[in-house]
């Protein structure tokens, strides 16, 4: 293969891929598309990994597996025609237009084998680390929690063009803690300011298991020696730095066949070919690899890690955080959430929104209900049925309405009729149990002018509650609402009613 039209093959390949992507997060926001759409985060070989180690099954794993099975083949493929992120940052590339210098790159490109062995270490430790250093989570969680929402209201008539049966989202900003989650996402776009596919080329864990597997691939690059001029076009053209000074050999784990030498090659020298392993000329990347003191610090600091989840998760029992139907008890919960996010896009009300700094460190980014934002919809199963991990359960519809994720209280010295001594019989009308949680008593009492007035007073069955926050959503007073969800006093037994 020697073709210079490949280079334009594989972007055009990138682009339709990464259309696809998208569109993957816009149709999963519609009420009744198939939430199977949501697959994009089984792609990850590392969170199936790292699934597989916490005890976690990643749903349509079979997917990431068999593009790492690929990867044998083709080798790292994946990094350079189908990540979305790798786009994104190849899009980002082209206008940070950052500066080269190859060998302090190739000698950095070890720390991502380390970021991957910690990863690891910290797994078997009982912390999954995915919903923090995975790229496939990082992006669907930019794009899902922040681009897509802000560019969907900017330029909601064009984009209804472009996708039939289009949502447009009602605000720019349409979660909350959206700044924490776009401050991550442009923060590792901006680190392609030392230099090209940064991410890619230090951090990338999933990246690093791509390399080590593309070590045994058959689809290579092939230098014909005999026409090259040593010009180093192809060595300054490549944006993996995965092509040694004198232009012949090939770090072959670095390749990502993006078919750029093939482009900037003017005396056809490259071609891309199968080829067994060890018949292929590769090279090294210079320096000395990772040393037993790389090894040390990433044990050393997985040990830490993992270590500080208990106090993490201590501090994580804020009785306000609510956590979607279906979710398994907190501990479990936080070990088996990705921190994808799908769960939060699904959501027809608008009412799951990402953690930052109220759920600790280790709860950060996981979803939480926010009533006074969005309620749970009554008749709604979707964020358990898109899940990846299992953290939120499939339910029924019949077992969703009767478990119980929390439970509501009165305010009363903001409710109105308890302070104010006016009816007001909102929470009572919109409850939507069978035997309604929110009942109405009425009671004679003196109002603020000395008056005794009849007045409805609103009271809540803690039995009979399943903390949906239709109620606190609807609360007609400005502000804090007079009627709070928190954590519900039942057991985690008698969470299914």
């Amino acid at each position: 293969m020697k073709s210079k039209h490949w280079s334009i093959y594989r972007a055009i390949g990138q682009l339709l891929l990464w259309f696809v992507f998208v569109s993957s997060i816009v149709y999963l926001h519609d009420p009744i598309s198939d939430v199977s759409i949501g697959f994009y985060p089984s792609l990850s070989m590392h969170s199936i990994t790292i699934g597989y180690l916490t005890g976690h099954t990643i749903k349509y794993a079979l997917l990431g597996i068999g593009v790492f099975i690929l990867t044998f083949l083709l080798g790292r493929f994946f990094c350079g025609w189908v990540c979305p992120l790798g786009a994104t940052i190849d899009a980002s590339d082209s206008i940070i237009k950052p500066q080269e210098k190859a060998k302090t790159i190739q000698k950095k490109s070890r720390i991502k084998f380390l970021v991957l062995l910690a990863s690891i270490f910290v797994a078997l430790l009982g912390f999954n680390a995915t919903g923090y250093i995975d790229p496939i989570t990082i992006v669907y969680r930019g794009y899902e929690l922040f681009l897509y929402p802000f560019v969907s209201f900017i330029g909601s008539e064009p984009l209804s063009w472009i996708l039939p049966g289009y949502q447009a989202r009602d605000h720019p900003f349409y979660y909350y803690n959206w700044a924490w989650v776009a401050l991550i996402f442009f923060a590792i776009l901006g680190l392609s300011s030392f230099f090209r596919r940064f991410w890619c080329r230090v951090l990338c864990p999933l990246g690093a298991l791509y390399a080590i597997a593309s070590h045994l691939s058959l689809f290579r690059r092939v230098v014909d020696t005999n026409k090259c001029t040593h010009c180093g076009a192809c060595v300054k053209g490549c944006r993996m730095g995965a092509i040694v000074t004198d232009g012949v050999g090939t770090i072959e784990h670095e390749c990502i066949k993006c078919f750029d030498c093939l482009k900037n090659c003017n005396y056809e020298a490259v071609s891309f070919k199968f080829v067994l392993p060890f018949k292929a000329k590769s090279a090294q990347a210079p320096g000395k690899g990772i040393t037993r003191k790389d090894l040390l610090i990433a044990t050393a600091s997985s040990v830490m890690i993992a270590a500080s989840k208990v106090s993490l998760f201590a501090a994580s029992h804020d009785s306000f955080i609510i956590r979607p139907p279906g979710a398994l008890n907190e501990s479990q919960f936080l070990d088996a959430c990705i921190r994808c996010g799908q769960c939060m896009n699904v959501c027809p009300t608008n009412a799951l929104h990402p953690c930052v700094v109220e759920a600790s460190f280790y709860g950060m980014f996981t979803p939480r209900l926010i009533s006074r934002i969005g309620y749970c919809d009554f008749t709604c199963t979707r964020c358990g049925h898109v899940c990846p991990t299992g953290a939120i359960q499939e339910l029924s519809l019949k077992q969703k309405q009767k478990f119980v994720i929390g439970t509501a209280y009165i305010v009363r010295n903001v409710c109105i009729p308890w302070s104010e001594s006016r009816n007001c019989i909102v929470c009572e009308e919109v409850c939507p149990v069978e035997k309604k949680a929110i009942t109405l008593e009425k009671k004679i009492v003196k109002n603020k002018d000395g008056v005794f007035v009849e007045v409805l007073l609103p009271v809540v069955h803690e039995d009979r509650c399943i903390g949906c926050g239709i109620c606190e959503n609807r609360c007609p007073v400005s502000g804090r609402s007079a009627i709070v969800v928190r954590k519900p006093k039942l057991s985690l037994g008698e969470q299914y009613g």
